[in-house]
C-alpha cells in the first residue's frame, strides 16, 4: 500500500511538472504570432531581395503642402511596367534600416571648405537612425573607401575626419564604386554625393555607363552639387596666362535626356513633358570634351528622339529651387566668344545633367549648396527624406533579362497624397 501511494505521489509530481513545463509553450506561440503580424512585411524583404526578378522601387509620399506621409499601407499602392499592372510582392516601411554610402568630393576645389564640409557631414550621421548603416568614400584623383558599412557613430565621425584635398575628381569612378559596395544589399539603400559633378580623369567608368548600371540597382541618389565655377576659371585664365595661351578644348556635350518621374495625384494625368527648346550647341558625347573618345552616333530621330528602350525625358517643376538650370540660364563672365569660357560653360552644363540624371532616374532629389553655409540645411532635408521612404517590390510579368528599359509608374489610392518614385528601370541581363 505503501508503495501504491508512493508511485501515485510520483505520477502526480510529474503531470503537474509536465503541465507546468508545457504551459509557457501555448502561452508563447500567441506572443509569437503577435511579432509576426506586426512586421511581415520587412521580415519579407530579407527573403524576396534574393532573387534576381524582384524589381524594387523606392517611394516619396508626401501631400500637397509637403508634409511627407508615412503611415501608407501595402493596399492603397498601385504600380504599372510599361502600362501593364503588376502585383506588389511586399512594401518595406519606413521604419526599415538602410544602408548610405556618403560621397565628399576632395578636390583642390574644396581647400578651403573642407572643414566646414566635414562639419556639415558629421552633423547629418547624427540625424540619421541608430540601425542605418552608412560607409563614407572621398574621392578627388584617388578614391578613399574609408570604412565598412557601419552604424557606430564614432567610426564613421573618424573617416570623415581623415579626409584630405588632393587634385583631379575621378566622379564616374566614385559612383561605380558606390554602386558596387551597394549591389548586394538587401535592405533600403541611398546614396548621398556631395560635388560639383565635373569628371577629370576617370579611369574605368563613363557618364554613361554609371547611368546604365544606375537604372539596373534600384538605388536612390542625392546629388549636392556646390558651385566651383568660379575657382575653376580663376585657374584656368592663370595657367592660360602663365602659358601664353594653352590649349583648351571647346566642344561640350549634348544635354542627355533627363528621367524625372512626374508628381501625380489620383486621378491626375502625369505632368506634361517641358517644350522648352533644347540648346543648339553641337555638343558630343562626354568623353569628347576629355579627349577620350570619338563622338557616338546619337540614336532615335527627328520625330521620336527617345526610343522606347531609353528613359523618358525629363519632367521637373520649372519653380523647383534645386532644380538643374536650362542651358541658357548659365551667366558667362567673359564674352562668348572666349574659349575658356565657352569651355567652362560645356564643363559645367555637363557636370549639371550628370547630376540631374542621377537623381531622376533613381527617383532621388538634387539639390544646390552653391555656398557651403547652405549645405547643412540640405542634408538635413536629405535626412528628413530618408527617414519617410518606402520600398516597393514586385516580380515584373516580362520575365525577359535583354536589358531593355521598362518604365514605371506608381499611383497612390489615398487622396491628395503625391508620389514620386523612378520613372524606370533596366532589366539586367543574366550572367
Amino acid at each position: 500500500m505503501k508503495f501504491l501511494t508512493r508511485a501515485l505521489l510520483v505520477i502526480a509530481l510529474v503531470s503537474c511538472t509536465s503541465a507546468a513545463i508545457a504551459q509557457p509553450s501555448r502561452d508563447q506561440k500567441p506572443k509569437s504570432e503577435t511579432n509576426s503580424s506586426q512586421q511581415p512585411q520587412d521580415q519579407d524583404l530579407e527573403k524576396l531581395t534574393i532573387d534576381t526578378n524582384l524589381v524594387t522601387v523606392p517611394v516619396i509620399a508626401s501631400s500637397r503642402t509637403g508634409s511627407y506621409i508615412a503611415d501608407l499601407k501595402k493596399e492603397e499602392f498601385k504600380i504599372n511596367e510599361d502600362g501593364v499592372p503588376q502585383e506588389i510582392a511586399f512594401l518595406a516601411s519606413v521604419n526599415v534600416p538602410f544602408h548610405l554610402v556618403l560621397m565628399l568630393d576632395t578636390s583642390n576645389s574644396t581647400q578651403g571648405t573642407l572643414p566646414q564640409i566635414q562639419r556639415a557631414a558629421i552633423t547629418f550621421l547624427d540625424q540619421l537612425g541608430p540601425s542605418d548603416k552608412v560607409k563614407v568614400i572621398s574621392f578627388d584623383g584617388d578614391l578613399h573607401d574609408w570604412n565598412d558599412f557601419t552604424s557606430d557613430k564614432a567610426i564613421l565621425r573618424a573617416a570623415i575626419l581623415k579626409t584630405k584635398t588632393s587634385d583631379n575628381t575621378r566622379v564616374y569612378d566614385a559612383v561605380q564604386l558606390a554602386l558596387n559596395q551597394l549591389r548586394l544589399i538587401q535592405q533600403r539603400r541611398a546614396i548621398v554625393i556631395f560635388t560639383d559633378g565635373v569628371d577629370w580623369h576617370s579611369e574605368s567608368s563613363t557618364f554613361d555607363s554609371t547611368l546604365h548600371d544606375l537604372d539596373e540597382s534600384g538605388v536612390i541618389i542625392y546629388p549636392i552639387r556646390f558651385d566651383t565655377r568660379a575657382f575653376t576659371e580663376a585657374l584656368a585664365r592663370k595657367q592660360d596666362a602663365e602659358t601664353n595661351g594653352m590649349e583648351l578644348p571647346t566642344s561640350g556635350i549634348l544635354r542627355k535626356p533627363t528621367s524625372g518621374t512626374p508628381t501625380t495625384f489620383p486621378g491626375d494625368d502625369p505632368s506634361p513633358v517641358s517644350t522648352q527648346k533644347r540648346s543648339s550647341l553641337p555638343l558630343p558625347d562626354p568623353r569628347v570634351i576629355f579627349g577620350r573618345g570619338t563622338q557616338i552616333p546619337q540614336t532615335g530621330s527627328p520625330t521620336d528622339p527617345f526610343p522606347d528602350t531609353q528613359p523618358p525625358p525629363g519632367r521637373r517643376d520649372p519653380n523647383d529651387p534645386n532644380r538643374t538650370p536650362n542651358p541658357g540660364t548659365i551667366r558667362d563672365t567673359q564674352p562668348k566668344n572666349d574659349m575658356i569660357s565657352g569651355m567652362l560653360n560645356n564643363l559645367y552644363l555637363m557636370a549639371d545633367s550628370y547630376l540631374g540624371e542621377l537623381a531622376d532616374r533613381s527617383g532621388g532629389q538634387l539639390y544646390r549648396a552653391d555656398t557651403v553655409g547652405s549645405l547643412p540645411q540640405a542634408f538635413a532635408a536629405i535626412a528628413a527624406e530618408l527617414r519617410t521612404q518606402y520600398l516597393l517590390g514586385y516580380y515584373p510579368t516580362n520575365k525577359a533579362h535583354d536589358d531593355s528599359y521598362r518604365k514605371i509608374q506608381v499611383k497612390i489610392s489615398r487622396k491628395d497624397i503625391a508620389v514620386r518614385a523612378r520613372p524606370g528601370y533596366r532589366a539586367k541581363t543574366v550572367e
